[in-house]
């Protein structure tokens, strides 16, 4: 979970206090200032590519593919730093800044598809990329993606990090599910688990109501009360989205109804499950221990996540893994001296895929969770699954998304392991004969404030590959986007191959360790299929 310098940490996921740090510290006088969280190294005469697509805000329907029924859309990019960049038809041109972002506003656009080219030029080199993007009449998805759709820009547009928002998510996709799952029983297409609802619905449900109002009403509810201040947006959606139903008014207004009872049952209880708690992480300076990293050296956050309630897990601790390898063992030196090949800032052992791979799992813009959200919402929306399906998917998701935060957390500050950077830094004090310090060490990305074990990109991922790879096959194979490398798409044979490059990103980038990518990976698994167990058979 990459977090950029402006973000600031809500108060469910409590900073901590910033400590003194003596001068002499050799990892504060090895930083390198200003470097910015999740920024990728682009140094040298090369230039990058540059690649494009719809901002959040322009994409309508799912998230990342390319189609909108805006007439008049934004278009975010990145190149390298500093380059001029034109796009063609219809010709404009702009400057990418400092970290080679750039953005063209209010490009018009047809009916139908249209091609796009951007030319990026500096030092008299040039580099183009060209993509489409479709404009269509209306967003064929219906009401559980449209509105999960939209849950998800709120993600984007509010940075709430993957703690709270995987729990947010969480509460949204169970309310939305467990609302189907009451008025579809019985009917063609509808639920046919044996255990089908988180819990039991909390009134009377009623006989010939809109399920598709029902969504609407429940996502609505819990958005607007997780989401205060995004409450007229999440209105103007509202009002919309009720527009483009089919359903009799009173089908609605029942179903609706009976939505906003489901998800206020579920906000009730939800609110006394700790996840406002807040603690502080006590430093201590000895080998081995997390402590803050360069540049920033910010406090750690989410100390207390280990004790929210989860969803489905007995406790947090359930799956806790046996820790990483000891400082002195061969185990540990191995882990890192790769990291160190293969996470360092120039390295030449790292492959372009791998770099590339780096910058598309960041997960800065939707958060990690929320990353996995899109895939699964593009996956079904060209699946043809039904109201119910759509439903019962993202709830089971991202309650295994929400329990994989609170498993993962729990081990951070339950072996609450120094980062890569700082362990390259004071090798000399590991009293490993294996490894060796270099105090001038950087990663490719700068480590997020919390521990290293166990890695939470590998959790999320193998949590989130455990639950598609059910639903839609282990041989699954599809395309994705990244919106932190707008226009770039990576294909992948299967979920569990995702999974693992998502995880393996994180040692290329410098900030984990082969062990912890291997433990999340586990771990995730595990929380997964104790989800699936319980609630999709």
């Amino acid at each position: 979970m990459l977090q950029p310098s402006s973000r600031p940490v809500p108060a469910s996921i409590p900073a901590g206090m910033l400590q003194n740090r003596p001068a002499s510290n050799p990892l504060e006088r090895q930083a390198a200032p200003g470097r910015r969280l999740g920024r990728a190294a682009r140094r040298g005469p090369m230039l990058m590519t540059p690649g494009f697509a719809l901002t959040v805000n322009s994409d309508s329907g799912v998230l990342g593919d390319a189609m909108t029924t805006q007439a008049t859309v934004d278009l975010t990019g990145i190149t390298s730093p500093n380059a001029t960049v034109t796009l063609q038809n219809p010709r404009l041109t702009t400057r990418a800044n400092a970290a080679g972002e750039f953005l063209f506003t209010n490009v018009p656009l047809a009916l139908g598809i249209t091609p796009f080219t951007v030319t990026a030029r500096r030092n008299g080199r040039s580099r183009s990329f060209s993509t489409s993007i479709q404009r269509v009449a209306s967003d064929a998805i219906d009401s559980v993606l449209e509105w999960h759709a939209i849950a998800l820009r709120l993600l984007h547009n509010t940075r709430p990090g993957s703690l709270a928002g995987s729990r947010a998510l969480a509460i949204a996709q169970t309310a939305v599910m467990d609302t189907v799952n009451a008025l579809t029983r019985g009917l063609p297409g509808g639920s046919t688990d044996s255990n089908p609802f988180y819990r039991p619905p909390p009134v009377p449900v009623p006989t010939n109501a809109s399920a598709a109002a029902a969504a609407i009403g429940a996502a609505h509810t819990v958005l607007a009360a997780i989401f205060p201040n995004q409450r007229s947006s999440l209105d103007q959606a509202l009002v919309q989205s009720l527009d483009t139903l089919q359903d009799n008014t009173a089908a609605e207004v029942s179903g609706f109804s009976f939505g906003r009872s489901i998800a206020n049952a579920l906000l009730s209880e939800r609110s006394t499950d700790g996840a406002n708690r807040t603690a502080t992480f006590p430093l201590q300076r000895r080998p081995g221990r997390w402590r803050p990293t360069p540049s920033q050296f910010l406090p750690a956050v989410g100390v207390a996540w280990k004790e929210v309630t989860p969803f489905v897990l007995t406790q947090g601790s359930q799956f806790r893994p046996s820790g990483p390898p000891p400082l002195r063992s061969r185990a540990y030196a191995a882990d890192l001296n790769q990291v160190k090949r293969l996470g360092q800032i120039d390295s030449r052992s790292r492959t372009p895929s791998q770099t590339e791979s780096i910058r598309f799992w960041i997960g800065n813009a939707s958060t990690t969770p929320g990353m996995w959200n899109e895939i699964a919402a593009r996956a079904a929306a060209t699946s043809g699954q039904t109201l119910w399906q759509n439903a019962r998917l993202l709830g089971g998701l991202n309650l295994a998304l929400a329990d994989a935060a609170i498993a993962a957390w729990d081990a951070k500050y339950t072996y609450p392991t120094w980062r890569p950077i700082t362990a390259i830094r004071l090798a000399a004090s590991d009293r490993n004969p294996r490894t060796q310090p270099d105090r001038t060490w950087l990663a490719y990305l700068e480590a997020p404030a919390h521990p290293d074990y166990v890695a939470a990109h590998s959790t999320f991922a193998n949590a989130a590959a455990t639950v598609l790879s059910q639903q839609f096959g282990p041989a699954y194979a599809f395309t994705s986007t990244s919106f932190d490398l707008p226009g770039i798409q990576r294909r992948f044979p299967s979920f569990d191959r995702a999974a693992q490059e998502a995880g393996l990103s994180r040692i290329f980038g410098g900030i984990h360790t082969p062990s912890a990518h291997r433990d999340g990976l586990t771990l995730g698994r595990n929380v997964a299929t104790a989800v699936l167990q319980q609630f999709f058979r």
